[in-house]
């Protein structure tokens, strides 16, 4: 009975909403620089490739549609190389409205790509905005730029965290970077650990000379069949490729 329960739970977990919304982001800094994403999510749930220049930027966002007057966006790039991307952070914390000063990752995300041209940006930016947990799914947001810089911005109880790119490379998948900062990779542990060390060990191994092709095979090496959309981004030449379902 009691492998039974264990094999009941494990099955329930696998098929939680959560299980299927479990992304994989990455930044990495060789002869140039190249981000890239895996969208993971329910495969009932439509995809849209985004192209939007109404703001004066053009920005290219990754959505989904969730209703019909609802189209949350995920992650993209803009025209300056800025790269931003929102995913699930594990586990999930139960939270109100932002209050004075405050923001949300999905509010810090739409902001981020219309008016940001880099990371040194969005640093100045939170240096007088806390970003904080809201209504909803718990995010965390990955932003990179082509001048080498990149970090993962999590909410906090008491401020939000940075984790800095290190070596020329930077993972996120859902769980939170900045509790395992100091941390040797094989002790990590929460959702996408596995997926998290599967994208390091490539990139510790294809680090010299990396390029698309090298962000594509390090996506496909990290997807799993929750897999509904794998981008890489060329911010020097302006490119994103794009696989689908």
């Amino acid at each position: 009975m009691r492998t039974l329960m264990i094999a009941l739970l494990a099955l329930c977990a696998l098929a939680s909403p959560g299980a299927t919304r479990a992304c994989t982001g990455f930044a990495a800094y060789s002869d140039s620089p190249v981000y890239g994403m895996n969208f993971d999510y329910d495969p009932s749930i439509p995809v849209r490739l985004l192209i939007d220049d109404s703001g004066g930027t053009r920005v290219f966002h990754l959505a989904f549609v969730r209703g019909p007057r609802r189209m949350p966006r995920t992650a993209g790039m803009n025209e300056h190389g800025l790269f931003v991307s929102t995913q699930e952070l594990h586990p999930m914390v139960p939270a109100g409205p932002p209050g004075p000063g405050e923001q949300c990752p999905g509010g810090l995300y739409r902001q981020s790509l219309p008016e940001f041209d880099s990371v040194s940006d969005v640093e100045e930016h939170l240096a007088t905005t806390r970003m904080v947990n809201c209504y909803g799914v718990t995010l965390h947001v990955l932003f990179a730029d082509p001048t080498g810089r990149a970090i993962v911005v999590e909410p906090g109880d008491d401020g939000h965290r940075v984790t800095q790119v290190e070596g020329g490379r930077l993972v996120m998948t859902n769980f939170a970077n900045c509790r395992f900062a100091e941390a040797a990779r094989d002790s990590i542990y929460g959702v996408g650990a596995d997926r998290y060390r599967i994208a390091h060990d490539y990139l510790d191994e294809h680090i010299e000379g990396f390029d698309v092709a090298d962000g594509l095979r390090l996506l496909e090496s990290a997807s799993w069949r929750a897999t509904r959309c794998s981008f890489v981004c060329d911010p020097v030449a302006g490119e994103i490729y794009v696989a689908l379902e």
